[in-house]
């Protein structure tokens, strides 16, 4: 394998060398069922530390993709075989290949009550209230995009403004409240922004906005999070992953 450097900062570089290592799967470089790389090979390869790499591969292993064996190396899983190429549909963690630097204001969060489809889709009861986490991301000091978050409590408890500054929120659930996530799924289209949108991304109310509603799901099957982002429209440029 050639050398391989990522210009991403937004996102960890441990889930952009388990991508990558999955792109590699889907375009017939690597063998179902086959070895992967030694790791050493691996941190020469990614240029990074052995840390960045065992923490690539054990995303992969919580996601079934690989297994370890004693002695004799790492190996794809069955489970890998089912991997899809990539579509412009559904999406996986790294939904948004923001080219920019950008960063993250934390704007709220609150414990409050939330409309019948969102206590539904979390399995919570009508009068139960959800964890809400409102924040603004930032490209040149401008706003481009608008996120809320609904989560139960007894995940929104364990999360921190911190943590949502220095992680996505994928990232969160697995290493702060220690969900082995399955399914991400997306709707993408486009809206008119509400005032409260208008007035983050400080755009004219019923301006257009790329709108993504998410539903995230743990390795079961259960559902952990729903989300709504809100993006200026033609302010960066994205791609699309499948990945379940």
């Amino acid at each position: 394998m050639d050398k391989v450097r990522f210009d991403n900062r937004q996102i960890p570089l441990h889930y952009q060398i388990a991508d990558y290592l999955l792109d590699m799967l889907k375009r017939g470089e690597m063998k179902p069922l086959g070895n992967l790389p030694p790791e050493e090979e691996m941190r020469e390869i990614f240029s990074v530390s052995r840390t960045t790499i065992r923490r690539a591969l054990d995303h992969l292993h919580g996601k079934g993709f690989i297994i370890r064996k004693q002695g004799k190396g790492t190996f794809w899983t069955e489970e890998a075989r089912g991997v899809r190429q990539e579509k412009l549909v559904g999406i996986n963690r790294q939904i948004f290949n923001i080219e920019d630097v950008t960063t993250v204001r934390v704007l709220s969060n609150t414990v409050q009550n939330a409309g019948p489809d969102i206590t539904e889709f979390l399995g919570l009861s009508a009068d139960e209230k959800v964890s809400v986490f409102r924040r603004l991301r930032f490209s040149k000091q401008e706003p481009m995009s608008y996120t809320v978050n609904y989560l139960p409590r007894h995940i929104g408890g364990m999360i921190e403004k911190q943590h949502l500054r220095d992680m996505t929120m994928l990232e969160t659930l697995e290493s702060v409240c220690n969900i082995r996530l399955g399914t991400v799924r997306h709707e993408v289209e486009v809206t008119r922004a509400s005032s409260e949108i208008a007035d983050c991304l400080q755009i004219a109310v019923l301006d257009p906005v790329l709108t993504v509603n998410t539903s995230v799901y743990d390795k079961e099957g259960g559902p952990v999070e729903i989300v709504w982002t809100y993006f200026v429209e033609n302010k960066y440029k994205f791609r699309v992953v499948f990945d379940e």
